[in-house]
């Protein structure tokens, strides 16, 4: 292979030449929105044909947004720089590898998953037929060449995916594995069959909150297109509900009250050609808005990406009702698998039957990298995170107020 890293027009990036197992390919890097943007054409026939799970994070349409969102802003050193590489042979491009590099406030530099922490899967999209792990090995070893990065992080990637195989035993693997919870459909004939699975306790909880709520009001159930008027306003609705949530159980909202998620949830486009789409499900009261999903579809499988509630109603269950309701229309609509995603929570067991293991490595390329990487990423934070999420509302309270504080003493320059 032949490294040149040379500039083929605005944004674009020749990486190397290589050959591997007698093929010829070239690996490009694609840096800026506008060059981005070129790629749609063959990015979104290339995720319909790619045979992989878990890569709706990896879509054009989420990716772009992302990108226009938080990567636009050049003049900005802590905006991400994207970073999406783009393996061709004969000029058709076989893999797309969506990544960013990030700069921390103590001037860190990170090559990482894109879209995150809003993405919830690493992974890439390829020709089945073409793509190798030899030569995924490959491409590996001159990203990691070409990252002017301390440190590659490939976070929340699922097991047994391409990645994984690409990886091997690569790099530092973080302790804190997670696991997504998933509700396999294809088992059940049909939604009875599916409430008929479920305990005689589950059953009476579900009843009992449907019934609840049924004696405030009239409930309806209503599914909305990205696109739509209706959409747009549900999704403005639940970051609202959402951020309610997080503050009064103690928690920062972050990312989610900032107004370029927002616009990014907001603007997402369906594309029914690649059988990928984002939708707002949303459980009414005499015509309010109470429980709110987001979520996307591809590939029959449904990412339950965001729920939130109407505060006022939080004794009431609506979330759970809005669940129920969520998993019985996408049944009924040919999902194959309503996939709950990985964020640790006690309640997914009980709308799950079975997990699929998540994991996250980290391939230092410097002394500080090593240090981020082995010591940062691997132990300070997972135990961080625990202690946060069982400290309960009043302690997360205190845990804030002192990072805000840690924070106001940073140096400017940070």
């Amino acid at each position: 292979m032949t490294l040149t890293d040379k500039t083929l027009g605005a944004g674009i990036i020749k990486i190397a030449n290589l050959t591997v197992e007698g093929d010829s390919f070239e690996l490009v890097c694609y840096e800026t929105v506008t060059a981005i943007k070129s790629l749609k054409e063959n990015w979104q026939f290339l995720e319909n044909s790619c045979l992989e799970d878990f890569t709706y994070f990896q879509s054009y349409n989420w990716c772009i947004e992302y990108y226009r969102q938080f990567a636009d802003d050049l003049s900005n050193k802590h905006c991400p720089i994207p970073q999406v590489f783009v393996l061709t042979k004969d000029q058709k491009p076989i893999m797309i590898w969506p990544l960013m590099r990030i700069q921390s406030r103590t001037t860190l530099k990170i090559l990482t998953t894109a879209t995150e922490p809003l993405g919830q899967y690493c992974n890439l999209i390829f020709d089945s037929s073409l793509f190798t792990i030899q030569i995924g090995q490959s491409v590996l070893g001159l990203i990691l060449e070409h990252s002017k990065s301390d440190s590659v992080s490939f976070n929340n990637y699922p097991a047994n995916c391409m990645i994984d195989k690409i990886l091997a035993n690569k790099g530092i693997k973080e302790n804190s594995e997670l696991e997504s919870s998933i509700l396999d459909m294809e088992q059940y004939n049909s939604w009875e069959n599916y409430t008929q699975s479920l305990s005689k306790g589950q059953r009476k909880e579900r009843r009992r909150n449907k019934n609840k709520l049924e004696a405030k009001g009239k409930l309806s159930y209503q599914i909305h297109n990205s696109g739509t008027d209706e959409y747009k306003k549900l999704i403005s609705l639940a970051l609202e509900m959402k951020t309610q949530w997080l503050l009064e159980t103690g928690r920062k909202p972050g990312i989610l009250a900032d107004e370029c998620t927002k616009a990014m949830f907001v603007n997402l486009q369906s594309c029914e050609k690649e059988k990928s789409r984002a939708i707002v499900q949303a459980l009414y009261l005499d015509e309010n808005p109470i429980a709110i999903e987001f979520g996307m579809i591809k590939d029959q499988t449904y990412y339950s990406y965001l729920g939130a509630i109407d505060w006022a109603f939080k004794d009431f269950g609506p979330g759970k009702v809005q669940m129920a309701m969520a998993q019985e229309w996408c049944m009924e609509n040919g999902i194959k698998n309503f996939d709950l995603m990985h964020d640790p929570s006690e309640y997914k067991s009980s709308w799950s039957n079975h997990t699929h293991k998540v994991i996250s490595r980290n391939i230092p390329i410097t002394k500080k990298g090593y240090i981020y990487s082995k010591l940062w990423k691997t132990h300070i934070r997972p135990r961080l995170k625990k202690i946060y999420h069982f400290a309960g509302s009043q302690n997360r309270e205190r845990l804030n107020k002192a990072a805000d504080v840690l924070r106001k003493l940073r140096p400017k320059k940070y």
